[in-house]
């Protein structure tokens, strides 16, 4: 994808991500928590819809500073944090690892709002892509930073 592209479409999927969260806390908001015998604690929620929107707005700010300075005609591939062949055995391990964590935060995405089994896999699947997709943004615009210090 070009990096206009990939930069409005992972900022279209941290928009859904927070519009999974929305709906689910929500839900959970209105549902209530069953076996809590105080149920005030619910009305932290909106405070953070408030703390999701401000970190939806950061993260696209900086991702454009972050690419700001790439080729606009700049090819970013989506598979790089996938891919271990030509890797060193170090950077294998660190890509092991961002997949694990990846998995990992994706389960806690999960969890947080398993008893709306729909919004969950929602919010975790597209918390796990937008993951991956800054991933890879930050991971071109270093090598860009790299290519131009040679």
């Amino acid at each position: 994808m070009k990096k206009r592209t990939f930069w409005i479409v992972m900022c279209i999927l941290s928009i859904c991500n927070g519009a999974f969260f929305f709906k689910a806390s929500y839900n959970a908001m209105n549902r209530g928590i069953e076996g809590v015998d105080n149920q005030a604690g619910l009305l932290f929620i909106p405070v953070l819809w408030v703390m999701a929107v401000l970190v939806l707005v950061m993260i696209a700010v900086f991702t454009w500073v972050f690419g700001k300075q790439m080729n606009k005609d700049r090819i970013i591939w989506l598979r790089n944090p996938v891919q271990l062949s030509g890797l060193s055995p170090k950077e294998k391990v660190c890509r092991m690892i961002f997949i694990f964590a990846t998995g990992f935060l994706m389960l806690l995405g999960y969890g947080l709002f398993a008893n709306d089994p729909v919004w969950a896999v929602a919010y975790a699947f597209s918390g796990g892509a937008l993951f991956v997709f800054l991933h890879t943004w930050i991971k071109a615009s270093v090598q860009h930073h790299q290519g131009q210090n040679s």
